[in-house]
C-alpha cells in the first residue's frame, strides 16, 4: 500500500498531458508539454525508483525551466508543465540533500510563481501558484522525514532482534558451554576411568542439548516466531533446576499458591544464570542455597535470593551480559535486581511483584 500511494502522482499526468494536446494552439504550449513528458518524467521515475542519482533532478530542474520559457511565450498555462513542476519541487524536497537542492528550490519555486504571473489575470494565478508550490515543498520534506523515520525504525528493529538473537544465545548455551569446561577439567584432572566416562557422557548430552537449542533459536528466526516459548511453569521447574546442579546446591520454597504464571520463566532463567555463575566463578564445588519467599516488606511481591559460599574457583571471568539481560527480563514486570559480594561469597537478590486482579476485572502489578 505504501508503495502505491508513492506512485499515485503519476496518474495526473497522462490526464493533463491528453488535455494540452487537446486545447493547445501554437507549437510553443504544444513543445511545452511534450518537453516535460519526454525528458523530465523518465528522470523523475528513474529516481523514485532508486535506479539513478537525485543528483539528476538538476537536469530535470533543466528541463521544467525550458518548459516554463515556452510557456510565457504562448502566454498560455501548460498543465503538464505545471503538474511536473510540483512533483520535481517535492522530489527535490525528499531526496535532495545540501545547499544545491535548496537553491534549484527556491530558483523553481520562484520561476512557477513568475511564469503564471504574466498570464492573463496573472495575479491571481500567482497567488494560487504560491500556495500549490508551498504545499508541494511541504509534501516533500514530510516524506523525506517519513523515509527518514522508516530507516531509523528499520535499524532499530535490527538492532532489537540482534540483542534479542545474542540474549538467547546468552541464556541458553552459556549454562551448557560452562557444564561442558568444569566436566571436561573434571575428566582432565582424574584418573578414575569410570569418572572420566561419565564426564564424557555428561559432556555429550550438554553438547547435543546446545545444538538442539541453537537449531531451535534459528528455526524461530527464520519464521519469525514470537518470544520464545516459556521454559518454566510453576516452582517444580525451579527445584528441577537446583537438583540437576548436583548435590551442594539447595532450595526452600515457600510462597503459597501463585497464580502469576509469568513469573516463573524469568525466575528461572534468573536461577539458570545465578547457577552458571557460582560455576564459572566460585567453582562447582561451591555450596549454593537458593531461597523463593514472600516478602516481608511487599506480602504481593516475591523475593528470590541465590547465594552461594566460597569454592576452589572457576574458569574465569564473565563479561556482564547476563546479569544485564536479567535485569532487562526482570524490569519488564517491574521487578529488580541486585547482586554483590555476600559472606565470602555472592548474592543475587531479584524481586518479582505478583498480578493481583482488580475490582474492575483488570489486572495490574502490585509491589513495585
Amino acid at each position: 500500500m505504501r508503495r502505491l500511494i508513492a506512485w499515485l502522482w503519476l496518474i495526473p499526468v497522462p490526464l493533463a498531458f491528453g488535455i494540452d494536446l487537446l486545447t493547445s494552439t501554437g507549437w510553443p504550449l504544444i513543445t511545452g508539454a511534450v518537453l516535460p513528458v519526454a525528458a523530465v518524467l523518465p528522470i523523475l521515475i528513474r529516481i523514485q525508483l532508486g535506479r539513478t542519482s537525485a543528483r539528476m533532478l538538476g537536469i530535470a530542474v533543466l528541463g521544467v525551466f525550458v518548459a516554463l520559457g515556452l510557456v510565457a511565450i504562448a502566454a498560455s498555462m501548460s498543465l503538464t508543465v505545471l503538474w511536473l513542476s510540483l512533483v520535481t519541487l517535492a522530489m527535490l524536497g525528499r531526496f535532495g540533500s545540501g545547499p544545491g537542492p535548496i537553491a534549484l528550490i527556491a530558483v523553481l519555486a520562484v520561476a512557477n510563481i513568475i511564469v503564471p504571473s504574466l498570464l492573463p489575470d496573472g495575479l491571481i494565478f500567482g497567488l494560487a501558484f504560491t500556495t500549490v508550490i508551498i504545499v508541494a515543498i511541504s509534501i516533500g520534506l514530510m516524506l523525506r522525514f517519513t523515509d527518514r523515520s522508516f530507516v531509523e525504525r528499520k535499524a532499530t528493529a535490527a538492532e532489537a532482534e540482534r540483542r534479542r538473537i545474542a540474549t538467547e544465545l546468552h541464556d541458553v548455551i552459556a549454562h551448557e558451554v560452562t557444564g561442558i569446561v568444569v566436566l571436561a577439567q573434571a575428566a582432565g584432572r582424574s584418573d578414575n576411568a569410570q569418572l572420566t566416562s561419565t564426564a564424557l557422557q555428561k559432556i555429550e548430552a550438554s553438547g547435543t542439548r546446545a545444538l538442539e537449542e541453537i537449531r531451535r533459536l534459528v528455526s524461530e528466526t527464520r519464521t519469525e516466531a514470537a518470544s520464545r516459548t516459556p521454559i518454566a511453569e510453576g516452582p517444580q521447574a525451579l527445584r528441577d533446576r537446583v537438583e540437576a546442579y548436583g548435590q551442594r546446591a539447595q532450595i526452600s520454597i515457600d510462597t503459597g499458591e501463585i497464580d502469576d504464571e509469568a513469573v516463573w520463566p524469568v525466575l528461572d532463567r534468573v536461577l539458570v544464570e545465578s547457577l552458571t555463575n557460582v560455576r564459572r566463578h566460585a567453582g562447582p564445588d561451591a555450596p549454593v542455597t537458593v531461597s523463593l519467599t514472600m516478602s516481608e516488606e511487599r506480602p504481593t511481591t516475591l523475593l528470590m535470593t541465590v547465594a552461594n559460599g566460597p569454592g576452589s574457583g572457576g574458569i574465569g571471568a564473565g563479561s556482564g551480559t547476563g546479569l544485564s539481560s536479567l535485569r532487562t527480563r526482570v524490569s519488564h514486570l517491574g521487578g529488580s535486581i541486585d547482586a554483590g559480594v555476600h559472606e565470602g561469597g555472592w548474592m543475587v537478590r531479584t524481586r518479582l511483584p505478583l498480578t493481583m486482579k482488580r475490582d474492575d476485572g483488570y489486572y495490574s502489578r502490585r509491589g513495585r
